[in-house]
């Protein structure tokens, strides 16, 4: 975009511009784009030559410098956009839309941004879905990756040596096409398919598996679970591995189809911006604005009816609702609604690892009366609720909750007024109920303080140090019961960086025994004692199951969920 950095004076100076006249200093310049006292002058002398301003330095030692500007500046935004669009420049709409300009500005021009974003077709054989992405990507090593779509975007470059299969629960050939264990489950075979090739053109081999293993045995990482059980981990043959575990688990199977364990080759050395692996797309982009997948043409399975998907990067502003529709060479009136309740929920929790009131059980009783969801949909005007009591939708129903033992339970638990710190993200939902909670917490006489949490801070020290409370959520991939083991295994996840060493010690025994069992019926009679403990003792509190909403073209076929809640990739096409 070439005139990026005049938007970005116009955009900053705009709420001191009167008349089209805006004072400045030109060390304020020199920060917003980067750059030396002479580079700013030589913008400053390119724009006024071509016509867009008159600059008026300031004259002598604290005089503020002038620019007046010939065009109003929403008339310079509709013109600069009308352009854009007309030629289709993508990039320089996103850089645009980024900037602090009014929102509304943009409204007649929603309907002509839409049709760039959408299925878009290049010289009429390729087809391109573009999408956004409303933060920058954490991480993409799998020893790392614990967010629900950085994991989704692992599953799409890389492959496991088996799969889960929801409908049948039950593990499914993927990688490896067949296997073998003993008879107490310890002893682990698999047998690899031939051919397989990674990204870069080699050959999948036992020794990419076991390399693949032991990268997460070498260090001490959040998905180091996966793994902490292996004793050994052997080459048969170039396409046989035998894992050897400590001791017994049935449940080993359904770890190595975790997203993490997605094989990588073994003759280069990982790296995260170019990333190599068996799956269906491959790394073609990724920079702070964008991150491109692209087909992989000798993908072992079928390959994906799309070519190319583009993720952009946006603000949340921008990005309301994930859209997935036709370009504008197809007429369509009738767009398709897809709603799905997440199978996953919303949760606030409370931390245990530093000293704090909320160590008492009679507060976090307080708490959970006080956060009655219910009243807060209808305070906050929402539309429908999925009350969650439970990690699973299906096994949620609503509670009850009494505001009037909120005063009673704070004055048992030795509450004196303190201000307590409440962590949560900074998307407008997450802190529009953050908000909420504070306005009803304060009428209670329970003082909290919000403090926005960003992404790129999730895997710091952060929150242990500072919260004291934090509205968080988890999502779950396809295979919920592995999703739960993971949730109380995965040191990045919160439940183990703020719960308690005997409460994890209690939950963990428990886990060990739901690892036995080679039932559905008998996990889930453990996963129940494990949530019937977790409401007893309010170690956290439910609130709901978010409800996603997606619109989609009639004309793309196979829109089908996946993992995370996230769209299949693999399948999408269009008629």
């Amino acid at each position: 975009m070439k005139d990026i950095s005049y938007f970005q004076m116009r955009a900053f100076l705009y709420p001191r511009e009167t008349q089209l006249s805006a004072p400045f200093k030109l060390h304020e310049l020199e920060e917003i784009w980067f750059c030396t006292l002479k580079n700013v002058k030589r913008k400053l002398k390119k724009f006024e030559d071509d016509g867009r301003l008159e600059y008026l330095p300031g004259k002598g030692r604290g005089h503020l410098s002038r620019v007046i500007f010939k065009q109003p500046f929403q008339e310079e935004v509709r013109k600069t956009l009308d352009e854009y669009v007309k030629d289709d420049q993508l990039d320089s709409i996103i850089q645009l839309m980024q900037l602090p300009i009014p929102k509304s500005w943009f409204t007649h021009f929603v309907g002509d941004v839409q049709t760039l974003f959408g299925l878009q077709k290049e010289n009429g054989s390729k087809d391109t879905l573009r999408t956004m992405m409303s933060r920058n990507i954490t991480t993409l090593d799998p020893l790392f990756a614990s967010i629900a779509f950085e994991s989704f975007l692992i599953q799409q470059l890389g492959d496991t040596l088996v799969r889960y299969d929801e409908t049948a629960d039950s593990i499914v050939p993927h990688l490896a096409h067949h296997w073998t264990v003993n008879e107490n489950h310890t002893v682990w075979t698999f047998y690899l398919r031939k051919g397989v090739r990674f990204h870069h053109q080699s050959v999948l081999t036992s020794e990419d598996v076991i390399h693949s293993f032991q990268r997460f045995i070498k260090y001490s990482t959040p998905n180091f679970w996966l793994v902490q059980e292996i004793l050994s981990i052997e080459k048969l043959s170039e396409f046989t591995v035998r894992i050897t575990l400590k001791k017994p688990n049935p449940f080993f199977l359904r770890y190595v189809g975790s997203a993490n364990l997605s094989i990588l080759p073994k003759d280069i050395p990982f790296d995260e911006h170019q990333w190599i692996g068996t799956g269906p797309f491959l790394l073609k982009k990724r920079s702070e604005k964008q991150l491109i997948l692209e087909a992989f043409d000798y993908y072992f399975l079928e390959r994906p009816f799309l070519d190319e998907i583009e993720f952009w990067r946006v603000s949340q502003e921008t990005m309301q609702v994930m859209t997935y529709q036709v370009g504008k060479e197809i007429e369509c009136d009738h767009p398709i609604q897809k709603q799905e309740v997440e199978n996953g929920f919303r949760f606030l929790s409370f931390n245990f690892r530093k000293p704090s009131i909320v160590h008492q059980h009679s507060f976090r009783k307080a708490v959970y009366h006080l956060l009655d969801i219910k009243e807060m949909w209808k305070e906050l005007r929402r539309g429908k609720l999925v009350e969650a009591s439970s990690f699973f939708p299906q096994k949620s129903s609503p509670v009850l909750k009494s505001r009037s033992l909120v005063k009673p339970l704070l004055e048992k638990a030795g509450y004196n007024g303190e201000t307590l710190t409440l962590f949560s993200f900074s998307h407008p939902k997450a802190m529009e109920e953050a908000e909420w909670l504070v306005n009803r917490a304060k009428k209670e006489g329970l003082r909290l303080r919000i403090e926005n949490l960003e992404m790129k801070d999730f895997y710091t020290s952060k929150l242990e140090n500072e919260a004291d409370l934090a509205f968080m959520g988890e999502v779950s991939s396809t295979d919920a019961h592995l999703s739960f083991l993971a949730a109380f295994y995965n040191n990045a996840l919160l439940f183990r960086r703020f719960l308690k060493e005997d409460d994890l010690c209690l939950i963990e025994g428990w886990l060990d025994q739901m690892k036995q069992e080679t039932t559905y019926e008998g996990r889930e009679a453990w996963i129940d004692k494990v949530e019937d403990y977790i409401r007893n003792e309010h170690l956290f509190i439910f609130t709901h199951h978010p409800i996603k909403y997606r619109t989609f073209h009639p004309m793309i076929q196979d829109i089908q969920f996946q993992s995370y809640g996230y769209v299949d990739l693999r399948k999408l096409w269009i008629q």
